[in-house]
């Protein structure tokens, strides 16, 4: 599940011939994310102690375990262990004691969303504070004034009163809390709450700063595309295609996960897209703006290679001479309303009175004509989500190859 790194957060003897460089030394690893994290001396109590939890946030990863038993207003006792990476990733695994009923969990979680393995497999839900271990640490001593109580094994020792609802739903126990927090690196160790009988006991312990490993978090998607190139590829042509795929989706901002597989592609979304659109995705999106002229009344097809625009027999053009091509459109979408949008490109003119065509893959799919800012406005596309996708097309590279598209239920 995780892989712990090599780096390590102890300290190495120096050698005499090693020590005029150690203060440079000292200064990279000390502000390296994924390096040392523990400074030369020790940190005055309060500094410590006010900044733990802000330090804690940044790291790259770290491990911890959380326990708690309470007899109110039922016996329960709770263990997990998990990680938490830079990212807002965490995995959980352990287990919830409810009374002489014993239940294991599995948790993922990663942004807003939660992961829960059940026996038919990973449920996913909105995420809530139960996989938010820096909230759920904070929320212990936010708001609480922290007592530097002395040094104990090593670590400064704060005391503060605990806000523990968990423990105490009815708020007849008096609960104490302490944190250790490392005097070099600044960084909390535990957190540990409780009453002075123990028969309520919460403790958050703290370890492996920036060496926990990551965090795979389950992936269940709406809707599989296999995608398969019509047409031979290189092994640098295939790389290059990849490249573009990833800018149009990162740009679209779909949620997903693109895989390479022995035939070409496999591409899960978290939402569901129309064919067309998924066609547009993966196609070579070659993206031209061309001055024309509309085609007369006399004119046939063939006599003056004239093109329908967006499909319409009545609305013939002649394509004269090309504006602009992908990387050099400018494409953005405007969207007034849900169901009225417009591509607006800005980085070409057409001349007054004649229309700008929008070729995609030497397809005209829109017409224009400039506005009063100079920018070309095609409004006849498709709905917003068409539009975005011909901006993403033409704001990034052609696709070398055309693509079979099969989508799997």
């Amino acid at each position: 599940m995780t892989a712990a790194g090599s780096s390590s957060s102890g300290w190495v003897p120096i050698s005499s011939a090693a020590r005029r460089s150690a203060p440079l030394l000292l200064v990279l690893l000390t502000f390296s994310c994924a390096g040392l994290v523990r400074s030369a001396r020790p940190m005055v109590p309060e500094q410590a102690g006010a900044g733990a939890w802000e330090r804690l946030a940044r790291l790259q990863s770290f491990r911890f375990t959380l326990s708690f038993h309470t007899d109110i207003p039922f016996p329960i006792e709770v263990r997990f262990s998990g990680v938490r990476e830079l990212g807002d990733r965490e995995v959980w695994s352990g287990y919830m004691r409810r009374r002489d009923e014993v239940s294991k969990v599995e948790l993922r979680a990663e942004g807003p969303d939660q992961y829960e393995k059940e026996r038919s497999g990973w449920r996913r839900t909105i995420r809530g504070i139960e996989t938010r271990v820096l909230e759920q640490g904070e929320g212990a001593f936010r708001g609480r004034r922290l007592e530097f109580i002395g040094s104990a094994h090593g670590r400064y020792r704060f005391a503060f009163k605990p806000d523990l609802p968990i423990l105490d739903p009815t708020q007849t126990k008096k609960l104490a809390g302490i944190m250790d927090v490392d005097p070099y690196s600044g960084l909390p160790l535990r957190l540990y709450c409780s009453d002075s009988g123990k028969s309520a006991e919460w403790e958050l312990r703290l370890g492996r700063f920036n060496r926990a490993g990551s965090v795979e978090v389950p992936y269940q998607p709406a809707m599989t595309v296999n995608a398969r190139p019509a047409g031979g590829l290189n092994g640098a042509g295939f790389d290059r295609t990849v490249v573009i795929l990833k800018q149009r989706l990162v740009e679209l901002g779909w949620d997903h996960r693109l895989r390479r597989t022995g035939r070409g592609l496999t591409l899960l979304l978290g939402q569901s897209k129309s064919r067309r659109q998924v066609g547009l995705l993966f196609s070579r999106g070659r993206v031209e703006i061309w001055q024309g002229r509309w085609a007369g009344s006399g004119e046939t097809l063939d006599s003056v290679a004239a093109v329908e625009v967006g499909g319409d027999a009545s609305r013939r053009v002649v394509l004269e001479r090309m504006l602009a091509a992908n990387e050099r459109v400018a494409a953005e979408v405007r969207a007034t309303t849900p169901l009225a949008a417009a591509l607006v490109t800005s980085a070409v003119r057409s001349d007054t009175g004649k229309p700008a065509i929008l070729v995609v893959d030497g397809i005209a799919m829109a017409a224009a004509s400039p506005a009063p800012a100079g920018n070309l406005v095609f409004d006849d596309i498709g709905n917003e989500d068409d539009m975005r996708i011909v901006a993403a097309l033409a704001n990034g590279g052609v696709i070398l190859t055309d693509f079979e598209i099969t989508f799997k239920p």
